[in-house]
């Protein structure tokens, strides 16, 4: 049995590091067997879909469960208090490993089929139901708090892929930790 858990990581690893290197589109299940030294039959037998299944894994290992950033801020108590953990949640986890893994996702995305973007449109969208659950303690209504959660996803995704992508943070002198208070401060104003 171990083997064959074996077997499976190793034939994710291959997927991705192919992925990265060549594109998804242009790595077929042929090589990412042959990267691995298995037979393109065993590689079915651990994704029974093929390179499509490969695809859910390297999304599901890749991008760090969300959600769970979230989740670790529930006791905070206040709105501010929140944001700023839920933004140094998601700052970290992307400094961590989303941005060299899923770069190549992004130079993609306009050849993935509607299929392959529902996995990542539901990651995200897992994330907005999250934080509108736990933006609601704050808050007196629903669209208030979706509006607070979009603006919460947007600014630190974008902070995310102009400091971290590009490396922003290498030249010039921002404090991230100045920039999440700031946030919160706006979108807590008076709560």
């Amino acid at each position: 049995m171990e083997s064959q858990v074996n077997r499976r990581e190793g034939i994710l690893e291959a997927a991705t590091r192919l992925f990265m290197q060549h594109g998804y589109k242009a790595t077929s299940v042929r090589q990412i067997a042959e990267e691995v030294g298995c037979t393109e039959a065993a590689l079915y037998y651990h994704f029974e879909h093929g390179k499509r299944a490969l695809f859910g894994a390297v999304i599901e290992r890749s991008m760090p469960d969300l959600t769970t950033i979230v989740d670790d801020c529930r006791d905070a108590m206040t709105l501010h208090a929140f944001i700023v953990r839920v933004g140094r949640g998601l700052l970290c986890a992307a400094q961590e490993r989303m941005i060299a893994q899923l770069r190549w996702i992004m130079a993609e995305f306009g050849s993935l089929s509607e299929d392959e973007r529902c996995m990542l449109y539901e990651r995200h969208l897992s994330l907005r139901r999250g934080l509108v659950e736990q933006i609601r303690r704050f808050v007196d209504n629903e669209a208030e708090a979706c509006q607070i959660a979009w603006t919460v996803i947007f600014v630190v995704f974008g902070y995310g892929q102009l400091m971290l992508d590009l490396n922003m943070e290498s030249v010039i002198d921002f404090d991230r930790d100045t920039f999440l208070e700031g946030l919160a401060d706006s979108l807590a104003c008076g709560r």
